[in-house]
Parts: C-alpha cells; structure tokens; sequence
C-alpha cells in the first residue's frame, strides 16, 4: 500500500502576527460583541441624559453639544476597544507567551490529524478535535474550542496550487477522520474555501 504523500505549510510566526490574529479572535468573539453593545447603549444613554439634564437647566447649547456628541462618542467605542485590545496583546507578547510560539512554524496534514510543530514543540491536533476553520486578516483560523485555535497565514502557501492541494488534504482527512468510530456525533463544519484571492478556484469539499 502506499503512504499518502504528506502535505506541509511553513511559515514564521512573528510577534506582530500574534498579536494581530489574537485581537482578531476576541474582537470576532461573541462575548466582546455583547460587552461592545452594552457600553455603546451605555454612553448613549449618558449623553442622551446628560443632553436632557441641559435642556432642564436652561442650557439650549449643553443640550445641542451633549446630543451632537452622542452619537460621535458611541461610534467611537468600537475602534477604542480595539486599540485597547491591540496595546493589551502588544504588552502580553513583549513580556513571553510561551516558548517557541515565535519563529518558524510547520503544519501538516496527516491521516492522524493535522501536525502542528515549532523549534520547541510538537503536537498533534486530532480531527475530531476541530470544531472549524475561519478565515479573517489574512490567516486561516484552526479552531479546537471557543478560545483555543492554530492560525495559519495565507502566506504559507507559495501559490495557489499548493493551497489547493493542502486544503483538498485537509478536508479529505478531516472528513475520513470524522467517520472512525471516536468521532463526535455532531456534524462539523468544515470550511468553504481556502483562496489566496478571488480569482482562485474553490477546492474540491467531496
């Protein structure tokens, strides 16, 4: 019998990539949506107040500035959370994540489960652990829970053949994987399409 060819991306993992892709995640996370809405109707509603408190004190202009600056205040929310989150991340990576998380970085994909390895480690992300695949800001985001989850930047696949090649291995594993008899019962969603940009043709899901 012959040994299925194995197929590999490498790439370097540099702080600047982590930081990016984990502010990525949280701010993608239902949890930061729902506290992002609360402080939005938050200050809404404390310019609305304060613009009304105005108006009893006779103030017409406090009032007009106060409910000019309402809508402006709850439309910046969203961008100052976002630069909190990105000087946070920044901060976290400056003082060590893990060892070896930075560097050179090699996935593969075996008939096991996809094959994660660094200069200081190696592990092994068994199918049925995969619960999907997203792609944003340029990376494909393996996860394996809610916050737990391996990115892979687009720029490791030199071209679009091997995108192709990497992604058909990828879902034709993880779909032979999920029919063993330790796979979880729930049906997985697996990713619609690996591309590098528009113009690249869709892999084969079958």
């Amino acid at each position: 019998m012959n040994t299925p060819r194995t197929l590999a991306a490498e790439y370097e993992l540099t702080p600047e990539d982590w930081e990016a892709v984990n502010v990525e995640h949280l701010v993608d996370s239902p949890l930061y949506r729902e506290a992002s809405q609360k402080t939005r109707v938050i200050v809404g509603l404390l310019f609305l107040t304060l613009a009304l408190f105005s108006l009893v004190l006779g103030s017409l202009l406090g009032g007009f500035v106060f409910a000019l600056a309402g809508p402006a205040m709850v439309a910046a929310v969203g961008p100052l959370q976002r630069s909190a989150q990105e000087n946070s991340m920044r901060k976290l990576s400056r003082q060590g994540v893990s060892n070896g998380l930075f560097g050179p970085h090699r996935v593969e994909v075996r008939r096991e489960g996809l094959f994660h390895a660094t200069d200081a480690y190696e592990s092994l992300i068994r199918w049925h652990a995969i619960e999907g695949v997203r792609e944003r800001a340029g990376h494909f985001f393996v996860y394996t829970g809610p916050n737990a989850f391996l990115p892979i930047p687009v720029t490791a696949f030199h071209d679009a053949t091997h995108l192709r090649e990497f992604s058909d291995a990828f879902h034709q594993e993880m779909a032979r994987g999920l029919r063993q008899p330790e796979g979880p019962s729930m049906r997985v969603r697996l990713p619609v399409a690996f591309r590098t940009s528009p113009g690249t043709p869709e892999p084969r899901t079958s």
